[in-house]
């Protein structure tokens, strides 16, 4: 007979490649944090006035953080929606928003936004502006006008410019991860609809948190994939925790592809991140381009102690960062 136990990690393993030139021994630990290290879901940004560092995240209004520097000390400044999301969905708490992702254009800071139903389909992505990101400054324009449609969740939205043309990245689970073509950065374009980016054939297509960011020839496109949430000191299973993929592409629209030349279409997705020693399931990343560093990878992970430990719920996640190297141009995570 079978063994279903050694069945399930082999497909696992093939579905999401190990990396190339680390294990998971190998990875460093996240830069230093002093002050308020919680994160769940982040994007963060540096002000263009005075280089604060601002960093959002999943929570009441969208939690904001702040500090001046990328070690800290950081310091909660509360909600930048503490109303809530102009967005009303039957069955959804307009107060709790998700997955917010910033970024800064022609002295205006744009903040995508989820408001959802976890596991369903009931969800839809909003926008909001300011000037400087300060509590109580930022303007709701709600949704940007994504469709629905069966294939996807309207959920985790990333903002880049390409060719002088702006998209969001979007998706989770169903069919993954998909790119829509903006006509401002308020409102999605009709002349185009929403494309796959990324899919995963296995178990039920666990790939989310899609982050795009280019370097030199390529666009990089960053997700989380495995599980997310739930930790407790049995679940989930080895193996199966959040962890950050990578493909790559010379268009940044399509023909994504990991290092072993898989596309992303077809379950591909080099490792660039995963467990390893304190650090637990990382994921839900973004990457900053630090005025002085470079690029820098952010993300949340939970503390292996608070797992074993039976878990703390959502108040347990951490925030992590390292600086990126680069080799074949190809990212890796860096010692602080």
């Amino acid at each position: 007979m079978v063994n279903l136990f050694l069945l399930c990690i082999a497909t696992l393993a093939s579905a999401y490649p190990a990396c190339d030139n680390s294990c998971a021994s190998a990875y460093p630990d996240p830069g230093p944090c002093t002050g308020n290290c919680w994160t769940h879901d982040p994007s963060m940004i540096q002000r263009e006035l005075d280089g604060i560092y601002f960093r959002f995240s999943t929570g009441y209004g969208v939690n904001t953080m702040v500090s001046p520097s990328l070690e800290g000390p950081w310091v909660d400044w509360g909600a930048a929606l503490p109303g809530g999301s102009s967005i009303q969905l039957e069955g959804v708490d307009s107060t709790d928003i998700w997955a917010p992702d910033l970024h800064y254009e022609d002295g205006i800071y744009y903040m995508y936004y989820v408001v959802s139903k976890l596991g369903t389909q009931t969800s839809e992505i909003g926008v909001a502006t300011s000037t400087t990101m300060e509590p109580g400054t930022w303007t709701d324009h709600g949704v940007i006008g994504l469709p629905p449609n069966d294939a996807y969740n309207r959920i985790d939205p990333n903002w880049i410019t390409i060719d002088g043309k702006q998209y969001l990245q979007f998706g989770s689970y169903w069919e993954d991860l998909f790119q829509v073509e903006l006509a401002s950065p308020l409102e999605v374009s009709t002349a185009n609809p929403p494309h796959q980016l990324a899919y995963n054939a296995s178990l039920n297509h666990r790939e989310e948190a899609s982050f795009l960011f280019q370097h030199g020839d390529y666009y990089y496109l960053l997700f989380s994939g495995g599980i997310a949430g739930g930790y407790t000191a049995t679940y989930p299973d080895p193996g199966e925790e959040y962890r950050i993929h990578m493909c790559r592409s010379t268009s940044g629209t399509g023909d994504f592809y990991d290092k072993a030349g898989t596309s992303c279409l077809e379950s591909g997705g080099t490792i660039l991140l995963e467990s390893h020693d304190q650090i637990y399931a990382p994921g839900g990343q973004g990457v900053l381009n630090d005025k002085a560093l470079g690029h820098v990878l952010y993300y949340q992970y939970y503390p292996l102690a608070a797992k074993e430990a039976g878990g703390e719920g959502d108040a347990a996640y951490t925030y992590g960062w390292n600086e990126l190297g680069w080799e074949d141009d190809w990212p890796y995570v860096k010692a602080t």
